[in-house]
This record gives C-alpha cells, structure tokens and sequence, in this order.
C-alpha cells in the first residue's frame, strides 16, 4: 500500500513538470525570454545611445529663465547674472538635473547681497523662481586707512563696488573702528561694529512717511567705543551731530542690561532736547549731551570732557 502512495506522487511530480516543460519550452515563451534577456544585457549600450533630455534646448535654464524678488535700488539690477558666474554654473543649467533646485538655493543663499533664501520653485516651459530677503545697507564704516566699507544691520559686510561716493555720504558713518573685516557677506567680526550697525538701523528707520531719526534730527555719525571689549553689554556709543556735538547714547539697541533705558525713551529725550534748544548745535560750542540718565538729560561743554580726559 505504501509502495503504491509513493508511485501515484512520484507520478503526479514527473507530470507536473512534464507540464511546465510543455508551456515553457514553446517558442513563444523562449523568443520573450531571449528578447528580454537582450534588453538587459545590451541595456547600458542603448542608454548611451539615446539623446539626454538635460541638453535639449526646451529644459535649459539660463539668467533669463531665473527671475527672483524683485531688488531694491541698492541692489545690482544684474545680480542674476553675477550668481551665475560667482556659482561658475556656465551659460545654462538642466530642469532635467535632480540638483537643480539645490544648485541654485546655494549660489544665492551664499551671495553677499542675500540675506535669506526663502524657497526655489521651478516649473516648466524652464523657469526657476527664487524668493529671498535682501540685506540693506544701514551705515558706512570709516577705516583707519581712510576708506569706507558698507554694512547691513547685522554688520555683515556688503560688496564695496556696488557703491559710489554719493552712497557713503548718504548713510551713517561709524567711526574710531581699528578692526578689519574678514570678507564679504559675512559678519565684521567685532562686536563694536554689530552694535554701531545695530544702532544705525533703528536710527534711520522710516515708516514711509515720517522722515528718520537720523536725518530729522541732523546726525553724522556713530562714535564706536575704542577697542575691541570682549565684554559686549559694556559698549557705549556716542553719535555725533553736524556741528560737532556729541550724544551719550549708551549700549547697544538689543542690550538686556537692567539699568539701561529702553530705545523708545532714549530717541524721545533726544527729541525733546531737539525741540527744546533748536537742535543740538544752536550754541558757540559743540556741547556733550547724555540721554542715559534715568533723572533726564544732562549736557556739559564738550571741550571739559576732553581736557579732562587729557588731564587723566
């Protein structure tokens, strides 16, 4: 009985691959098989053969498939261009490139003028949009040497040749700065510069209608404390008026020092003192003016400060 169960399954295997056999090794079935096997060997040789969709003229992104926010008057209308060529990208790029989109959020994020990136699109027929926030230039600072070097409100440096002479006449000056900074857009390096920058920002902030403090109250520049003080919360500016006086202003816009005051009191006792004497400088001699004080503002010849200092 046992022999017989063995031969009726040795049976029913011989005939199912009897069967198999029977459907595979027809010629159909083995022209599909040695057509596929083809394609998989000669696969890389046709690759190579076929056109590349990244060259074909109708996925090529140049500097006129790239438009971006849209710059302000600082700004150089041809900054488009200038990634380019900074990013070494050639005359196009490829939609069909899988990097595309990280190729080109690098190139600008990286720019001096660019202060943040806010997303790439791209979309086809070719055309890339960038969105970005771009630096403003708040302040010149005069060097040692003379010359001036444009910086934003963070004291990153912003590239010199965008800049005329006319340019450093109309933003603040930053003065006593001995440091030198490291390169373009990035951060000066010294402390006493971010706050001096700081500080020219909210100073020649305007709401579009109302004139800056800046130049509503006839200031010229920002009197950066000496050295570089590795103790930041003690740096204390002075701005100095058209006609030479000097104002105490303090630490830094951001300073958390407890004793300070807030910006908003320190520009209405300036004001105040504008509107009480007729400006800063309605007098023979340029005064020193110190708005820090929490009893009000105080003023003494500037003259007694600096033959006291000398006398020191």
């Amino acid at each position: 009985m046992a022999k017989s169960t063995t031969r009726r399954k040795s049976t029913r295997k011989r005939s199912w691959a009897q069967r198999v056999k029977s459907v595979l090794f027809q010629p159909l079935p083995l022209c599909l098989a040695a057509a596929v096997a083809t394609v998989w060997l000669c696969w890389p040789t046709f690759r190579e053969q076929l056109p590349s969709l990244e060259v074909r003229p109708e996925y090529a992104v140049g500097v006129e498939q790239i438009s971006i926010t849209p710059p302000p008057r600082w700004v150089p209308e041809d900054l488009v261009e200038r990634v380019f060529q900074r990013a070494e990208f050639g005359d196009t790029l490829s939609l069909q490139d899988p990097r595309l989109s990280e190729k080109v959020a690098l190139a600008f994020h990286t720019y001096p003028w660019i202060e943040r990136l806010v997303k790439v699109t791209k979309s086809y027929p070719a055309r890339v949009s960038v969105e970005v926030v771009y630096r403003e230039p708040v302040a010149m600072v005069k060097l040692v040497s003379g010359g001036y070097l444009p910086v934003d409100r963070h004291g990153v440096l912003l590239p010199t040749s965008d800049f005329n002479r006319a340019d450093i006449d109309r933003y603040p000056h930053v003065t006593n700065v001995t440091s030198i900074p490291i390169r373009r857009g990035e951060p000066w390096g010294d402390p006493a510069v971010a706050g001096a920058a700081e500080l020219a920002g909210v100073l020649t902030m305007s709401d579009g209608e109302q004139a800056s403090w800046w130049k509503a109250l006839g200031l010229k520049a920002i009197i950066a404390p000496s050295g570089v003080n590795t103790e930041v919360a003690e740096l204390q500016y002075r701005l100095e008026t058209s006609g030479g006086s000097q104002i105490v202003w303090g630490r830094a816009p951001s300073t958390d020092y407890p004793a300070e005051l807030t910006v908003a009191q320190k520009l209405e006792r300036m004001a105040e003192y504008h509107r009480s004497y007729n400006g800063f400088d309605d007098a023979p001699a340029p005064f020193l003016i110190d708005v820090r004080g929490w009893q009000g503002t105080t003023r003494s010849l500037l003259a007694e400060e600096r033959g006291t200092s000398a006398r020191q």
